[in-house]
C-alpha cells in the first residue's frame, strides 16, 4: 500500500483539528464537577448547623479551664435563625481571684467567648462577666436571672438579642448575637456605664454613669450622663438623652445668685457656697449635654463667687464639667475659665462613675 506524501499528511492532520475545533465550540464547556450548577452551593463550605454539637465543645473547654456554670440563659435569632445559648462561667485563678468568662452559642457555631482572663495580664478592662438582667436604677447584679430586661432577648428593639456583660471595673457593655458572630455597640457617654435607666419611660433603657467624686470632696456634684439607643449605638447625643439633661438643667436654674444664662430667672441663694457652687456646676453639666452653646454655658458658670476655700475644687469640676462640652468649630477645646486651669494632676476630661448608681 502506498504511503502518504507529507503534503497528503498535513493535509489530513489540518482536518482533523479542524473538525476538533468545531465540535469544542459547539459543546458548553460543561467541565465543572459541580455538574450543572458550574460552582459550588454554599453549604458546601458551611458546616450544617448542630447547636448540641457547640455546646458539647463548650462544655469540654470550661472542663479544661476549670469553668464552672453559674448561668444559662436561651433566646431566640430572627427569622427563625434558631435559638441561641448564653452561659456565663466562674472560676479562681492562679492567685486566688475570681474570674469569669461568656460563652454564647448558635446553631452555627460558637458566637461569643469572652474570658477568662490571665492572672498574669495587666489590662483587666475587658467585660467578662454575664449580667443576666437589667434593673433600671440600679447596678446589675451577676446573680439576678428575672427581669424584663433579660440577656438573650432584644433590649434596643433593633431585632437582634442581646448580651449584656460587665469587667472588673463594673462598666457594661452590651453585644448583639447574630447567626455568625457577635458585635459591640457603641457607646457615647461622659462616663463609663454602670447602671441603666429607663429615662423616657419608653419600655428601653439608657445606660448611664456619673462621674466619680473623691471621698470629702466639700462640693460633689452629682454629674449623671445618659446615652439612648440611636443610630445603631448607645449615645448622650440621642434625643432621649438630650431632653433628659434639658429637664435637668431646667429644674437646677434657681439657687443661684449669679446670671443663669437664659437657662432660668436667677431665685434665692443657697443655704451656704458649697450647695450653690454644686447646683451651678450640674446645671452647667446637664446644659451642655442638652446641647446649649457652650459659651454661654461656661460664662454663666463662670460668674459664679467662689471662696478661696473652695477655689481648687471647684476648678476640677469646672474641667470636667467644659470636657462635657462639644469641641468648638476648628476642633478648639473649650475655653479656661477665668480663675485658670486646675492644679497639676487634675482630670480635664470625665474619669469614670460614681459606685452609688442609685443616687438619681
Amino acid at each position: 500500500m502506498r504511503k502518504g506524501t507529507v503534503t497528503e499528511k498535513l493535509s489530513l492532520t489540518t482536518c482533523v483539528l479542524f473538525a476538533a475545533c468545531v465540535a469544542a465550540c459547539a459543546s458548553d464547556h460543561q467541565v465543572s464537577p459541580w455538574g450543572a450548577a458550574r460552582r459550588p452551593q454554599l453549604a458546601a463550605y458551611v458546616a450544617p448547623p448542630d447547636l448540641d454539637a457547640h455546646l458539647r465543645a463548650i462544655d469540654v473547654e470550661a472542663a479544661e479551664l476549670g469553668l464552672k456554670l453559674e448561668v444559662e440563659l436561651r433566646g431566640a435569632l430572627p427569622r427563625r435563625g434558631g435559638e441561641v445559648v448564653l452561659r456565663g462561667y466562674g472560676a479562681t485563678d492562679a492567685i486566688g481571684r475570681r474570674t469569669s468568662a461568656v460563652r454564647v452559642a448558635t446553631p452555627r457555631g460558637v458566637v461569643m467567648a469572652a474570658g477568662p482572663l490571665d492572672s498574669g495580664r495587666m489590662d483587666r478592662s475587658q467585660a467578662t462577666q454575664l449580667i443576666p438582667s437589667l434593673l433600671p436604677g440600679s447596678e446589675p447584679d451577676a446573680t439576678e436571672q428575672l427581669g424584663a430586661f433579660r440577656s438573650g432577648t432584644d433590649l434596643n428593639r433593633d431585632g437582634a438579642p442581646d448580651v449584656v456583660l460587665r469587667n472588673e471595673a463594673g462598666a457594661l457593655e452590651i453585644w448583639a448575637v447574630l447567626p455568625f458572630g457577635a458585635a459591640r455597640y457603641a457607646v457615647e457617654l461622659a462616663a463609663p456605664p454602670r447602671f441603666a435607666l429607663d429615662v423616657d419611660r419608653d419600655g428601653t433603657l439608657e445606660l448611664a454613669g456619673r462621674i466619680r467624686v473623691a471621698e470629702g470632696d466639700p462640693i460633689a456634684p452629682d454629674l449623671l450622663d445618659v446615652a439612648g439607643f440611636e443610630g445603631g449605638r448607645y449615645t448622650h447625643r440621642s434625643d432621649a438623652a438630650r431632653a433628659f439633661h434639658a429637664a435637668l438643667a431646667a429644674a437646677r436654674a434657681g439657687g443661684s445668685g449669679a446670671d443663669a444664662g437664659g437657662q432660668g430667672t436667677p431665685k434665692e441663694p443657697a443655704k451656704d457656697d458649697a450647695a450653690r457652687l454644686r447646683g451651678a456646676l450640674e446645671r452647667a453639666w446637664h446644659a451642655l449635654l442638652a446641647g446649649r452653646p457652650a459659651e454661654e454655658t461656661l460664662a454663666a458658670l463662670d460668674r459664679e463667687p467662689v471662696p478661696p476655700a473652695l477655689r481648687e475644687a471647684f476648678a476640677a469640676h469646672r474641667a470636667r464639667v467644659a470636657g462635657a462640652a462639644p469641641a468648638a468649630p476648628g476642633g478648639a477645646p473649650a475655653r479656661e475659665g477665668p480663675r485658670g486651669p486646675p492644679r497639676a494632676g487634675a482630670p480635664t476630661r470625665p474619669q469614670g462613675a460614681s459606685e452609688t448608681p442609685d443616687r438619681r
